[in-house]
């Protein structure tokens, strides 16, 4: 074979491998952005009641945005070809939970009585035991894990056939996709309800809330100082006794929801 030849079969060869190894690194990056629906279950089991919530996050590669949402069929889950058909909660302050991989750190909203605060936080705040049982959910293949954060141990099933290292609420760093998590006394459930690798959405949608802008965040030790005060202050309003209008002398029992973080 002449030296010509052998330059040419060379280079279509090489123009070969160049376009296999660009297409693989577009369909990573495709897959590096898109969205995740879970559904949370709080079963608080003091007052006897389940209170079931629906949750979007849109991700890319650096960053990820989840936010409270309302599906098309609330009675039920929301399906993988239905997942544009769910519209974000927007009552004055939206709930949200920012994820920066980049600066690894958590911007996020939370309540304490009926304000909401905006609030701060690691990323990595999790060390996970990958344990050796296995199992199916749906056609992908998972795996256990388990971690102990703030006052609760938690059991997690994650996915490698989904290299995205995220899942619900404050939960990331596993090698895959979280598909279900929960905490060891069934407290707090997230379940995945679909998963789309083609959302469409514009950039802007991954940051923080428009509505938070202004707000000056608190550090997770702070809001859990105020958190403890708001306690306090409904506690002492619990003992005074108030008469109404008609007449009836009573007490007024303020309940406030128990945070997921114990301490």
């Amino acid at each position: 074979m002449s030296n010509l030849k052998q330059y040419i079969v060379l280079r279509k060869y090489l123009l070969n491998f160049l376009t296999i190894i660009f297409l693989f690194h577009s369909f990573c990056a495709k897959a590096q952005r898109g969205t995740v629906n879970y559904k949370l279950t709080i079963n608080e089991k003091g007052l006897g009641r389940k209170m079931e919530q629906n949750l979007i996050i849109y991700f890319d590669k650096l960053s990820s945005v989840e936010l409270r949402v309302k599906p098309k069929n609330p009675a039920g889950n929301i399906p993988v070809d239905d997942l544009n058909q769910v519209r974000v909660l927007k009552s004055g302050k939206p709930t949200f939970l920012y994820k920066d991989f980049s600066k690894k750190k958590i911007l996020l909203s939370d309540y304490i009585g009926t304000n909401k605060i905006l609030l701060t936080d690691t990323l990595n705040n999790f060390k996970w035991k990958i344990l050796k049982e296995k199992r199916k959910i749906g056609t992908l293949n998972c795996k256990k894990a388990e971690t102990e954060f703030r006052g609760r141990l938690y059991e997690a099933w994650y996915t490698e056939d989904i290299s995205i290292q995220n899942g619900p609420w404050k939960f990331c760093g596993l090698p895959g996709l979280i598909l279900m998590v929960k905490d060891t006394k069934s407290d707090f459930v997230y379940e995945l309800t679909g998963i789309d690798l083609n959302a469409k959405f514009e950039n802007k949608v991954i940051g923080i809330p428009v509505a938070y802008e202004k707000d000056k965040a608190v550090t997770y030790k702070e809001f859990r100082i105020l958190y403890k005060k708001k306690l306090e202050d409904y506690f002492k309003l619990s003992k005074v006794e108030q008469t109404t209008p008609e007449g009836i002398t009573g007490t007024i029992n303020i309940h406030m929801p128990e945070k997921q973080e114990k301490f």
